[in-house]
This record gives C-alpha cells, sequence and structure tokens, in this order.
C-alpha cells in the first residue's frame, strides 16, 4: 500500500485539467476518498509499471523532515517547516523540473499526529501544483493507520498480505523499490519482516535487469551493524540480486555515501534538524546515467561548507 501525492491517476481515470488541496477541516473529518483531479492517495498503483529506455531526467531525495501541526514550532533551534520550504523552493527554482521528489520516513514531528500531515499536505502545494509526483515512505516518528487516513485509501492495493506501505516505481532505465521498517509510532529501531522480504525478492526477480534503487528509512553503516534489526536479512536478499545497485536511507541525521560489497550506501541528510553541528541539513539530487548516476548534495541550513558536491557513481556489473 504506497503513500504517493500528487498527480498520479488511478489505472483508467482521466485526470482534470485542476486540482485543489484539502483544507485542514477537510483533512481531519475525511478517514479516506480522492481529491480533485490530482488525488492524493494511498494508491494501489506501481509507478509507471514496466517503463524501459535510456535513463533521463533527475530526481529529488529527502528524509527525516519531522512536521509539527503548528508550521511555527522549532527543534533544536531549527524551523521544520521553514528548512522543507527552502528545500522545495530548491527543487523547484531550477531549469528542468525533476521526475519526481521522494521523502524517505520521519514525516512527521514524534509519533504521526493528524495535524502532522496536514502539514505536510500544506507545505507540498508548490510542489503538486507543479505537478511533480511526490512519494513517500514512513519511519520511526511516523503512524502508519494515520498516515492512510491522512491521504487516502485506494482500494486493490498490490500487496494485500502485507501491512505495510510498500511500492515500486518504474522509470527509463531506472526502478526505484520503496520499502516500510516501521515497527510502531516513537519506537527507535526498524524491521521489515518475513513477509515483505519474500516480497522484496519476488519483485526483485521479475525484472534482473532493470537497475534498481531499494530505500528503506532505517540507516545501515558500513559494517552491515543497523537501526534496522533484520539488516542481515535484507543483505542476504540484495547482495545476489547484482540488479541492485543502491540503498538509500535515512534515520541518523548525517550525509554519507559509501560502498559495501558493490552496492553504493546513500544515507540522505535531514530536512529538519541535525544531531551534530558538522552535518549539513538539505537534499539529494539524483541523475541516473546509463552504467550509473551522478550524485549531488544540496544545502539550505547546517553546515554548508560542501554544498554542491557532486559524486559519480558506477553500478556493480549484472
Amino acid at each position: 500500500m504506497p503513500l504517493h501525492l500528487g498527480p498520479h491517476p488511478e489505472p483508467g481515470n482521466t485526470p482534470r485539467p485542476k486540482f485543489t488541496l484539502p483544507t485542514r477541516r477537510d483533512f481531519l473529518t475525511r478517514a479516506a476518498g480522492l481529491l480533485t483531479a490530482a488525488p492524493l492517495v494511498l494508491s494501489g498503483c506501481r509507478g509507471t509499471p514496466g517503463a524501459k529506455g535510456n535513463p533521463g531526467g533527475w530526481y529529488a531525495w529527502l528524509s527525516d523532515i519531522h512536521l509539527a501541526a503548528d508550521p511555527t514550532a522549532l527543534l533544536r533551534e531549527e524551523c521544520m517547516v521553514a528548512n522543507l520550504r527552502a528545500v522545495l523552493a530548491d527543487i523547484l527554482n531550477g531549469d528542468e523540473a525533476p521526475q519526481s521528489v521522494l521523502i524517505n520516513g520521519d514525516l512527521a514531528l514524534k509519533n504521526g499526529q493528524p495535524g502532522d500531515y496536514a502539514t505536510l499536505l500544506d507545505v507540498a502545494s508548490p510542489l503538486l501544483r507543479a505537478r511533480v509526483p511526490l512519494h513517500l515512505t514512513l519511519g520511526n516518528h511516523d503512524d502508519r493507520e494515520t498516515a492512510r487516513a491522512a491521504f487516502g485509501l485506494a482500494v486493490g492495493a498490490p500487496v494485500p498480505t502485507l501491512d505495510r506501505c510498500v511500492s515500486e516505481i518504474d522509470g527509463p532505465g531506472i526502478r526505484f523499490v520503496l520499502l516500510d521498517s516501521m515497527i510502531a509510532p516513537n519506537k527507535t529501531p526498524g524491521t521489515l519482516g518475513t513477509e515483505q522480504l519474500q516480497w522484496l525478492a519476488t519483485r526483485l526477480d521479475s525484472d534482473p535487469e532493470q537497475p534498481t534503487i531499494v530505500f528503506v528509512h532505517h540507516n545501515l553503516n558500513s559494517t552491515w551493524e543497523s537501526a534496522l534489526l533484520d539488516t542481515d536479512a535484507l543483505v542476504n536478499v540484495l547482495r545476489p540480486r547484482t540488479q541492485v545497485k543502491m540503498i538509500v536511507f535515512g534515520h541518523t541525521h548525517v550525509w554519507n555515501v559509501r560502498q559495501v560489497d558493490g552496492i553504493h550506501m546513500v544515507n540522505l541528510p535531514a530536512v529538519g534538524y541535525r544531531f551534530q553541528p558538522k552535518q549539513p541539513l538539505g537534499w539529494c539530487q539524483f541523475r541516473p546515467l546509463a552504467d550509473g548516476c551522478d550524485l549531488q548534495l544540496r544545502t539550505i541550513g547546517g553546515d554548508q561548507r560542501k554544498d554542491g558536491w557532486t559524486t559519480r557513481l558506477t553500478w556493480r556489473a549484472s
């Protein structure tokens, strides 16, 4: 049951020329449903299934936005809403719009209150008006049921046996798989579970040629120790499936890029606030290439000495 916001119509539906965001009252009184034209839904679709071709365009990756119901709320001397607005403005100010924006968990401040997600709807409005799809994963500060109520629950999810928000997004020359590692709201560690890992293996085996990037909120580090309690089981799925080129995670509020067993590991910086003074606040621009990618750090706060730092990564052989 993936989370997708923005111009992401259900199969067979034709989008109307306009769309409107819900008011906070609308948000708090509805448990599910579709918005006008570009529905904000917990959708049952898979992006663009089977899309192939040469890689093109770019993608914006964010993590740990930690929004509160109060848009003026501060934590560690940072206004989380102001930081997200700055990131979205940076994303939209370029000459070329991104293919999509992905926020990799910890959407909410502490434990996924309805008002936290209402704030996200408000702040995301410029992105949605630009008709840029927004994809979401859940982190340990989110609440799965509240998020489902917030963004609408669509019938016919692709994984009816999983009580998780998982998703696949296929684009030209690249495939993203979004996992759900949340155990419970405000419970720090994460886990994927046997059923989700089995689903992941099956889906990866369905397309062994397409370069694939896996997203999960909880962190893996260079020794495979992690806040993700079943890291070893995840690695056992990913290591032999050489179409998996990269794992992207957040949770630590640390920016880091490294490689383990041929798989690139990207720890996204936080948007909301820092734990460590020498860390940036910002986002990552991902541009896929035929045999790898260009990855650029964009900062809006914190330690900005590495703003614009770019690296070219090469995919491991399939």
